[in-house]
């Protein structure tokens, strides 16, 4: 079965006071939207998602093997559906290892602001699109396999979000605007 990738999205993060967050997440893949992938339109379904929330999933830096920040496993990352049917991830860094605080700094700054996920198809269908027309529209209906949730250089999704935050903020509080930077959506083309 062909391993797919797919990206998406933009990354905000709140930090705390003057620490290194204890833990990075985001949005890896978006449900119900439209993504024009240049020769024809994807979407993926509200419900895609629900029967891979078990496998054993990475999170890596732009889909290298080599570059591993976390683990479903290990119990180093998690992965879940959010309300909106999105899939979710996070991973705790280790700032002792020079990747993770790589990639933490360059979240941090702005520098890396997607995030995707690589995945086999279990069951989809072809329809219309509107840009491309007949047979251009591929509607992901059931993942099976989720093989990988990364932050990403380049994006193929526009709206997937990834953060940075504390794991002692554990109750929810009100977040003020000036308390959260906003990084500028990255389209690839």
């Amino acid at each position: 079965m062909e391993t797919i990738k797919r990206a998406i999205g933009t990354i905000n993060y709140r930090s705390e006071g003057e620490a290194m967050p204890k833990e990075f997440g985001g949005i890896a893949a978006v449900v119900d939207t439209v993504t024009d992938l240049r020769f024809f339109e994807e979407k993926i379904e509200r419900g895609a998602f629900d029967e891979v929330l078990e496998d054993d999933v990475r999170v890596l830096f732009n889909h290298e093997a080599e570059a591993i920040l976390g683990r479903t496993k290990s119990n180093t990352a998690r992965i879940w559906v959010n309300a909106d049917g999105n899939l979710e991830y996070s991973w705790v860094p280790d700032y002792e290892n020079p990747l993770h605080m790589q990639v933490a700094r360059s979240i941090m700054r702005g520098d890396i602001t997607q995030s995707s996920f690589a995945f086999t198809v279990k069951e989809y269908s072809w329809g219309k699109s509107e840009r491309y027309g007949d047979m251009s529209m591929h509607i992901v209906r059931k993942i099976d396999r989720l093989l990988d949730v990364s932050p990403v250089t380049y994006p193929a999704y526009e709206d997937t979000v990834a953060e940075a935050r504390s794991i002692l903020a554990t109750k929810p509080k009100k977040v003020n605007e000036s308390d959260l930077i906003e990084i500028t959506k990255l389209k690839y083309k």
